[in-house]
């Protein structure tokens, strides 16, 4: 018998910088596309009331009729990439699904949000994004650490002698 499927809270989309190993893939996709892709990586965070343990026994992760190939887990549930943006506006609103046997599906009551502002974002300065790994721990946006300016060191004067 299956195990009961994961209970969704929310779904997210968040825009983030590319690691060393999306860059070539974006690169890639963009060319088959034959049209230009930002340079961002779209983290969709689907948090889980409780994750599950793992077991060769898995669920198929679906939005709306397509298949996700593949979902990996993070501190507070799973998630997904996306690099094209188009993906996420064509599947915007549709329902996330979970099957075991690609037939049956079990609607976990939440949608899809589409790239909103993450979008616009990712068109902007890539460099500004949060990097994956702060957006998967749930860690703050850092802002960028800026060198102080030295100040020149004063000399103390000596005492006069008297």
């Amino acid at each position: 018998m299956p195990s009961a499927p994961p209970k969704v809270v929310s779904a997210a989309v968040v825009a983030t910088q590319p690691t060393a190993a999306d860059s070539p893939m974006i690169g890639r996709l963009s060319s088959e596309l034959n049209r230009r892709l930002p340079a961002a990586a779209f983290i969709v965070k689907i948090r889980l009331e409780k994750v599950p343990e793992p077991t060769g026994d898995g669920w198929a992760l679906y939005v709306g009729d397509t298949r996700i190939p593949k979902y990996w887990e993070y501190p507070g549930g799973i998630y997904f990439k996306v690099f094209d943006p188009a993906f996420l506006s064509e599947h915007q609103g549709e329902r996330l699904r979970f099957s075991h046997n690609d037939k049956d599906f079990v609607n976990t009551g939440v949608k899809l949000p589409g790239p909103g502002v993450a979008g616009a974002i990712a068109r902007s300065d890539a460099r500004k994004l949060p990097l994956q790994s702060a957006v998967l721990n749930d860690m703050p946006a850092r802002r960028p650490v800026r060198a102080k300016k030295r100040r020149p060191v004063r000399r103390r004067k000596s005492p006069k002698a008297r």
